[in-house]
């Protein structure tokens, strides 16, 4: 044999030695552990359409991940192991919509398989390994090396691998050689087939911030949402879901919030106010409501065990009580009046003397109908810097009740009021304040109350608005003024008799009694039996120095039962 024969059969038994060795070559011990926490995940929509796809266990609190779109519109989802366990979905823990990504929560039995995560990211080059659901340990899985990795939020792989990736294995766990976890598989958005992955340690990021509930990423998904790792951050969703809950519901946040944060003061506080007040619809009979106002007071105890500020959680307490014992409009319920509010109030003023304390002392007062006690009390906080609008309000319907008040001191407090709070917060402290003038003869005042009113509701008022402010203008002596307000508010409504009446008086005033005359006909018109404006009409006809139509129109108006027309009858028409 020559020398050329040897060097072929030796490269052949070099090549089948090879071959042997690789045929002989064991899967690595760890894959068959990996591929059992891989799942099938199935999710139902709120008409109970399925969808289903992949996903992995990526650490031992039950934490998984998967695709964002799977997800979209879920009322519920389940996952199924490769033994066959079917488990449910019990949290969302985070999502991003645009890299389609979400981890969840599951509720898995004591002992299951889950990934763990690579320290490192792995760099181009390395090798990448694709686990499917339920991988056999004598199964050879999807290998492919890292062709690129570009970085997300500067800090976060997103890779690029040399393998053609099928539809059935997205959302599924890119390996290291040694068996942890780096990336999700993502599709190809070319069209390619081209396998993608991205960072397992930037899904793990992904936390529900305060305010993240509000957008659709969240709200789309009607799977209980984790709460944020900030007891401030998971407070402002607290405060969210009370009004977009039911009470039964809201009953289980509450629950789900305390389980949470156990040693946290507010979720007691709100669990105990929600008990309160939502009592009659947690409970169809007055033992269970009594049971549950038990409960109350045993969450404000708790409340102020574990209160940063434990006259604030006296405080709360107190208002709480009152909150209920007013509420009742017969008796309060037993241990919920207004004698056991005070004496948490005393407790929170023992530990700190706040103005606001007070406060609802004065609150309690008014409401016994202790008049002076209450305006003393507000009159106190008044002279402090904690003064509010509610406090100066409060302080002048104290004193409206007191016998003999100055209804001039009155009025000043409700100015106060309004000058205390913001703008868009003064329109009834300014309503009021107008009336009160109007009352008093204060009709200059009143009209500026009026304008300043216009001026807040940038023009957007009522014809019953003008209305109000020609009277302030016309008993000013501004008629051109009044004029042009019961003129604004006859166009709005023109078939309001009232109004046409109103520019009668106006129009006599200004000396033009045809005019005057037209708009009481126009309000005779619409309403025959309007005993004032026969008696304007009377007034009109004598101004034209037309008599006898003039004691016709007074003795109709007499007729109607007009209280004032008779001295004028007595005075013209004898």
């Amino acid at each position: 044999m020559n020398k050329t024969a040897l060097r072929v059969v030796f490269a052949a038994l070099a090549v089948c030695l090879i071959c042997c060795d690789l045929s002989a070559q064991k899967p690595p011990k760890w894959l068959e552990k990996a591929g059992n926490a891989v799942v099938t995940v199935e999710v139902h929509d709120a008409n109970g359409a399925v969808r289903r796809g992949n996903g992995f266990f990526i650490g031992a609190g039950g934490e998984a991940v998967s695709d964002y779109t799977l997800f979209e519109g879920a009322s519920q989802a389940f996952v199924t192991d490769a033994a066959g366990n079917r488990m449910s979905v019990t949290r969302i823990l985070g999502a991003d919509k645009i890299y389609d990504v979400i981890r969840f929560k599951v509720e898995t039995p004591k002992k299951y398989d889950y990934l763990e995560q690579a320290d490192v990211e792995p760099d181009t080059g390395a090798e990448a390994i694709i686990l499917s659901f339920g991988t056999n340990k004598n199964a050879t899985p999807l290998k492919g090396s890292i062709l690129e990795n570009t970085k997300i939020r500067n800090t976060y792989g997103y890779y690029k691998i040399d393998a053609n990736l099928q539809a059935t294995q997205i959302s599924l766990p890119l390996v290291t050689s040694d068996g942890k976890v780096f990336a999700m598989t993502q599709a190809d958005a070319s069209g390619k087939n081209k396998t993608y992955g991205i960072s397992t340690r930037y899904i793990s990021s992904i936390v529900i911030g305060a305010t993240d509930l509000w957008n659709n990423v969240y709200s789309s998904i009607a799977i209980r949402k984790a709460w944020s790792p900030s007891p401030d951050d998971a407070r402002i969703a607290l405060i969210f879901l009370a009004s977009q809950q039911d009470a039964p519901t809201y009953l289980e946040t509450l629950n789900d919030y305390i389980a949470t944060f156990p040693n946290v003061s507010d979720g007691y506080s709100q669990r105990a106010s929600h008990y309160a007040y939502h009592r009659k619809e947690l409970a169809a009979d007055e033992a269970g409501q009594s049971h549950i106002l038990n409960l109350a007071k045993q969450d404000m105890e708790s409340a102020i065990k574990y209160a940063e500020d434990e006259a604030d959680a006296y405080y709360d307490f107190a208002k709480l009580v009152y909150g209920v014992a007013t509420a009742d409009t017969v008796a309060p319920p037993a241990g919920w009046d207004l004698d056991v509010a005070l004496d948490y109030l005393q407790k929170a003023v023992k530990k700190d003397d706040k103005p606001l304390y007070h406060q609802l002392e004065g609150d309690i007062a008014l409401y016994r109908d202790e008049f002076e006690k209450a305006y003393g009390i507000y009159s106190y906080i008044n002279s402090t810097p904690f003064a509010t609008a509610a406090t100066y309000y409060l302080a002048a319907k104290a004193k409206q009740q007191i016998p003999g008040a100055n209804p001039i001191e009155v009025i000043a407090l409700i100015d106060s009021a309004a000058q205390k709070c913001l703008p868009s917060e003064a329109l009834p402290y300014l309503e009021e304040s107008a009336e009160l003038k109007m009352e008093r003869g204060m009709y200059e005042a009143a009209a500026r109350d009026y304008d300043r009113i216009y001026s807040l509701m940038a023009g957007n008022v009522s014809d019953a608005f003008y209305y109000l402010r020609e009277q302030a203008r016309f008993r000013q002596g501004d008629f051109d003024g009044a004029l042009n307000d019961i003129g604004t508010a006859v166009r709005m409504q023109p078939e309001n008799a009232v109004y046409h009446a109103e520019m009668a008086s106006v129009y006599l005033r200004r000396q033009e009694p045809a005019k005057a005359q037209e708009c009481a006909e126009r309000a005779i018109t619409l309403e025959p039996d309007f005993a004032s404006a026969h008696r304007l009409l009377g007034v009109c006809y004598l101004r034209l120095e037309r008599k006898d139509e003039a004691c016709q129109a007074f003795s109709k108006a007499d007729e109607l039962g007009d209280p004032v027309v008779k001295r004028l009858i007595q005075e013209n028409c004898k």
